[in-house]
């Protein structure tokens, strides 16, 4: 008979392997057609045999092999069941990373408890152990979010615009356009695109908040007058609530006819179908609110907003189709549409709120609303040119959700305790997971103190703890596949180029330490001052530009550092090499950041040199020189 132990290091390397065949298998499959099944019920049984022959091979015993094959066995068909609308090959991953998940949460702890450290190594690794228990809920959630696009084979709910001229009505639509501080030509071609919309029953308001320099506004609103009498123009100062008191003043100043509120951010260029396509929705009295992706122009000169851009993008072509199918999408504050009487119900838009736009949809959602998701684009924004308004505005996006959360806990939890609302338990899911996944971030970040910690007690007490063959094969299993599946979600869907993909791997490392300080950050304090997104061309800085990425060139260093000692004063292949390399790719990731911020310092560089070269006046050629300044010659008759 099988111990625990043997019986979950089996489980552990039995669901990695399972992982890494069902990963291949997807990818097979997305590679040589996504509409098609090109496999059977019979991969269920493919998989677990291979899982459990490689086991076997490995050299453990067979009892413990057949009990894990059959759990396994047993989850696969709970899964056929309720994920009816996958591929094998998706359930087959979503199944296996569940697995993977949960054994190697039981597999650490009983690694930890068994290995010969002494007592303050053994405690140090307890300390961290328990962030894995409290990331792994939002972790599978994630995992689900994110992979759903590669195993789906019918969406369930609405995705799409409606086709165009098809509107029986045509409601009142008031498209309010909140400003700040903006630059005049900016926001006058974002009037501009709205004023060419090919929908008859709209009016705009422009929102004006805070703004001091007349410079600025004054423009805006001169033109917003020879717009025409649909565009209404308002300078308020002061005001409270940044974005969120600025819509919540266009709110009180909506005509009473006005059913159906359109923000658009002042940067924002939009299509002229935008109404045509989409207000057909709201046709149906439970539609609360439609919202269309984020996207973006004018990134494909420069190599770090292309970055950016696709950094950008993973989110919108992965996450928010699978929350819109479980009726959990939400609003994020530019391209959306919202029925007036939703935003009233739910109280208007939340001012205490970094993120007021994805804060509104869970009250939307709460009140009993339905909402849309739809993939594609109808306007496009600007991309910060530096890393420090990338940084600002990711900052947001991170202490947002976590505020979210702390505030609306209660709509999440146990139906004897949770607050009344009307959200189904999936919406209850997805809206948690929203705030908890960037707390998660902030969280698992604590791991590197106690995993650099761990490591100088090892290396001080010269601990060499050999590698059990589950850990070698889980953890590569994870990473490779990790790799694989992003790289696979960009080829597939987004359609990026390789290098690009590189690209937004490394943006998106660059935004660690943001994702950190920003989660924990919201813990500790209840709100922070808010800090728009700059839209005006930047400056050249020169290495001052590094100062954007200070602090994460100094920590990443610390850390790199730290964990390299490791490999010099403990040489081998032990559970200290493991741990150090670890450490040092999240160091890596820090020095993501400083790299990210001079290649946008020289972007900038590059792209104020090109806009002086346009502007100056062109030299003349030699010979048109001498025929301009030659003195004109007459003849003078006597």
């Amino acid at each position: 008979m099988f111990n625990f132990g043997e019986l979950i290091t089996v489980g552990y390397i039995y669901a990695a392997v399972a992982f890494v065949v069902s990963t291949l298998l997807i990818t097979f499959k997305n590679l040589i057609g996504k509409d098609r099944h090109y496999f059977s019920t019979l991969e269920y049984l493919n998989v677990n045999v291979v899982a459990a022959l490689i086991v076997w091979l490995i050299g453990y015993p067979v009892p413990a092999i057949l009990a894990v094959t059959a759990g396994s066995m047993v989850l696969m068909a709970a899964a056929h069941r309720v994920l009816r609308n996958f591929t094998i090959a998706g359930r087959l991953l979503l199944v296996t990373y569940a697995l993977l998940s949960l054994f190697g949460i039981v597999w650490g702890f009983w690694f930890i408890a068994s290995i010969d450290v002494s007592t303050i190594t053994r405690v140090l690794m307890y300390i961290g152990s328990p962030l894995l228990f409290v990331t792994l809920f939002g972790g599978i959630i994630t995992a689900f979010e994110q992979w759903e696009v590669l195993g789906k084979v019918r969406w369930d709910r609405p995705n799409s615009p409606l086709p165009p001229g098809g509107l029986r009505s045509y409601p009142r639509v008031c498209l309010q356009v909140p400003a700040y501080s903006e630059p005049p030509d900016v926001v006058i071609a974002t009037l501009d695109s709205i004023a060419r919309l090919d929908y008859p029953n709209f009016e705009v308001m422009v929102i004006d908040n805070n703004t001091k320099d007349p410079n600025l506004w004054k423009p805006v609103e001169a033109h917003c007058e020879k717009l025409g009498e649909r565009f209404r123009f308002f300078h308020v100062d002061p005001i409270k609530g940044a974005k969120a008191g600025a819509l919540n003043f266009a709110l009180k100043h909506t005509s009473s006819e006005v059913e159906i509120i359109g923000v658009v951010d002042s940067d924002y260029q939009v299509e002229p179908d935008f109404l045509d396509r989409l207000v057909g929705y709201f046709e149906d009295p439970k539609t609360g609110f439609v919202q269309t992706p984020h996207d973006y122009r004018e990134w494909g000169r420069s190599l770090y907003q292309r970055m950016c851009y696709w950094e950008y993008k993973y989110f919108f072509e992965t996450v928010m189709p699978s929350l819109n199918e479980r009726d959990a999408g939400l609003t994020v504050g530019t391209m959306c549409l919202i029925r007036k009487k939703a935003l009233e119900d739910a109280g208007g838009w939340a001012e205490w709120c970094q993120t007021e736009d994805s804060e509104l949809s869970i009250r939307i959602h709460a009140a009993g609303y339905s909402s849309v998701y739809t993939n594609e684009t109808f306007g496009r924004g600007l991309i910060p040119e530096t890393f420090l308004g990338y940084k600002k505005q990711r900052y947001r996006w991170t202490y947002g959700p976590v505020q979210e959360l702390k505030r609306h806990f209660r709509f999440y939890l146990p139906k004897f305790l949770a607050k009344p609302s009307a959200m189904t338990t999936l919406q209850k899911v997805h809206h948690l997971n929203h705030g908890l996944g960037y707390l998660n971030i902030g969280l698992g970040a604590l791991f590197i103190p106690f995993g650099l910690a761990a490591l100088a007690s090892m290396t001080i007490q010269n601990e060499v703890v050999a590698v059990p063959k589950a850990l070698w094969v889980s953890s590569l299993a994870v990473l490779v596949c990790g790799i694989i599946l992003r790289w696979l979600t960009y080829h597939v869907y987004l359609k990026c180029p390789f290098r690009d993909t590189i690209g937004a791997f490394i943006a998106n490392s660059a935004l660690t330490h943001t994702y950190i300080v920003a989660s924990i950050t919201c813990l500790f304090t209840k709100e922070i001052p808010w800090q728009r997104t700059n839209k005006f061309k930047s400056l050249p800085l020169g290495l001052g530009a590094l100062s954007s990425a200070q602090t994460e060139a100094l920590v990443g260093l610390f850390i790199v550092l730290s964990g390299s000692a490791a490999f010099l004063f403990m040489p081998g292949l032990g559970f200290h090499f493991m741990l150090a390399s670890i450490i040092v790719m999240k160091g890596s990731e820090y020095l993501a950041a400083p790299a990210l911020a001079m290649l946008a310092e020289h972007e900038v560089r590059k792209a104020r040199a090109e806009e002086t070269a346009v502007a100056a006046p062109k030299p003349l050629p030699a010979r048109r020189q001498s025929q301009q300044y030659q003195p004109i010659k007459r003849n003078i008759t006597k």
